[in-house]
């Protein structure tokens, strides 16, 4: 299994196809729409002066406004080079022996976890990729960590907080640490109705993961950060990163961001709309659409294993799952973008099912 393999690397495939990165129509990685935010790009750009000095190394004035936006003490916050960064420093912090991992689910944790020295015990979902009430069953005194994405990545399907609750309070019971991430939650309508960070005093064994890369469109940048109330485990965080972990520009980046907290409802309201234009169009083809509330799209094209090698003579770029646990090579992800490029995409299904279903016809 090549766990190595992530959605948005234009660059490589640009070079495969023998055109400019700049030509690919990316829906393999899930990043906001509306591209880069006028106030951050600005701060950017006043930021340039002051990559003279060293950023602080603690991040003071971004944890201070993160915590004003997510209503959190900032001491409960470590911000670092991208999310991937915290789950690395996860790993090498907290050492953990077992980790229970829902899946399918993002590779990126059983990559750092094992790197850390961990043992990955896989739960799988149900036949509709949703967690049940019988992984409680599976919480026990030796197991150390607790991973689970919110909405789930790639099906974008969301876990009840009530069902991450009752995590939480069996971890409590068994010494487990829970890492919640809900690096794409903010990009949901219902969002804020999931998240466990209103809850963090009355759980310090849970970790939050978010990151700045999606709802911003700055994976480029590397911002993500983790929140959690334990303040032992926030200074081992620390430990386990380089001395300046988040440069200048991201700092301010981040800062003007957080500032703007109207911006997220527009993107809300763009992948909302988009994403129901998709389902609906989607729907159409002989697929199996999976009703996820982020900002891409889960489906299964029965006994296509060849889709994304189909779509790249349209200049498109779409995410093979067939690197997740628990999914086979006909499985797909696609990001929600704008409504041209929207069209296009659909546009290029269209004739690509058409063509299969006259090669059926006349085979």
């Amino acid at each position: 299994m090549d766990m190595k393999q992530h959605g948005g690397n234009i660059y490589k495939k640009a070079k495969e196809l023998g055109i400019r990165p700049e030509e690919i129509l990316d829906f393999s990685a899930n990043i906001n729409p509306l591209g880069l935010p006028p106030h951050v790009r600005k701060a950017m750009e006043e930021a340039i002066d002051g990559i003279i000095n060293y950023p602080d190394p603690d991040s003071v004035e971004l944890r201070e406004k993160i915590g004003a936006c997510s209503h959190v003490n900032p001491d409960y916050i470590v911000c670092g080079n991208g999310g991937a960064d915290m789950l690395y420093r996860l790993a090498y912090s907290l050492r953990p022996g077992k980790v229970l991992l829902p899946v399918p689910s993002f590779t990126e944790y059983e990559e750092a976890f094992l790197a850390g020295g961990g043992m990955m015990i896989c739960y799988e979902m149900d036949r509709d990729f949703r967690i049940r009430e019988d992984i409680l069953e599976e919480i026990r005194d030796d197991i150390d960590l607790v991973v689970i994405c919110n909405p789930n990545n790639p099906t974008g399907l969301l876990t009840d907080k009530s069902l991450i609750r009752a995590i939480l309070d069996k971890s409590g019971e068994t010494g487990t640490r829970v890492l919640i991430d809900e690096c794409f939650l903010e990009i949901c309508r219902e969002g804020d109705d999931y998240s466990i960070i209103p809850d963090l005093d009355r759980y310090p064994q849970a970790i939050v993961l978010k990151s700045f890369t999606k709802l911003y469109a700055i994976p480029g940048l590397r911002l993500g950060y983790t929140l959690c109330s334990d303040k032992d485990l926030n200074r081992s965080l620390i430990r386990a990163g380089q001395a300046w972990p988040v440069s200048y520009i991201a700092q301010k980046a981040g800062e003007a961001a957080c500032q703007e907290p109207g911006y997220r409802d527009q993107v809300v309201e763009i992948v909302d709309r988009e994403l129901a234009y998709m389902k609906s169009r989607l729907s159409r083809l002989p697929i199996e659409i999976y009703d996820g509330r982020a900002n891409y799209l889960f489906f299964r094209m029965p006994g296509v294993t060849d889709l994304d090698r189909r779509l790249e003579k349209y200049g498109i770029l779409i995410r093979n799952c067939s690197n997740y646990r628990n999914l086979g090579p006909d499985y797909w992800r696609v990001a929600v973008k704008t409504h041209d490029e929207n069209r296009q995409l659909i546009k290029a299904l269209n004739e690509l099912t058409d063509s299969m279903e006259d090669g059926r016809k006349n085979g």
